[in-house]
Order: C-alpha cells, then structure tokens, then sequence
C-alpha cells in the first residue's frame, strides 16, 4: 500500500490508526501492521507518543507536551518527533489532516 507524501509539520494534526491490534511489552508496544502483516515495535518514548495521538493532536501540542515532561530543547524534540511521525505515516500507521 503506498502512502502519499504529505510534510509534517508543527501545525499538522496526526491520529492514529485505532483499528491497528498493539500490545504492551513491559514499557514497550507492539503493533501489528495489518496491510503487510508486519510488526512493529515502540520504545516507552514512541508508545507514549502512540497513546498520545489516539485523538487529533496537533504536532506542536505533541512536541510541547513532551519537551516538558523529558525536559528538553523544543527543538531537538520538534526533529525527533516529526522523523518518527514521517516514519509511522510512511507504514501507514497514522493519518494526517489536511
């Protein structure tokens, strides 16, 4: 299934998909990727960032959010996250607004 390329931004709003089977491992989780039947594994940083985005969320209020709680640099928090939400839009893991 291809995904078509939409940037990320600060200003987009990701949710993911909750029809997606996933279960925790310890602080981990593990997503089954039903359209190719992969699984795909989250570190605690990328499972609470999973468990974020169940509704709506802008990606600026995800960043906010996390650079609090990690106390770290807006920034560095803003690169991170926008690579690994390209990542799990690339699998077709989340959707994108418009």
């Amino acid at each position: 299934m291809e995904q078509q390329y939409r940037p990320i931004g600060l200003d987009t709003v990701v949710v993911r998909d909750s029809s997606l089977p996933a279960t925790g491992v310890d602080d981990d989780l593990v997503i089954l990727n039903i359209a190719t039947g992969r699984y795909i594994g989250l570190d605690h940083i990328g499972r609470e960032i999973w468990e974020r985005i169940a509704t709506p969320t802008t990606v600026s209020g995800l960043c906010d959010t996390l650079a609090r709680r990690y106390r770290a640099g807006a920034d560095q928090i803003a690169e991170d996250v926008t690579a690994f939400l390209h990542e799990l839009a690339d699998q077709s893991l989340i959707r994108i607004a418009a």
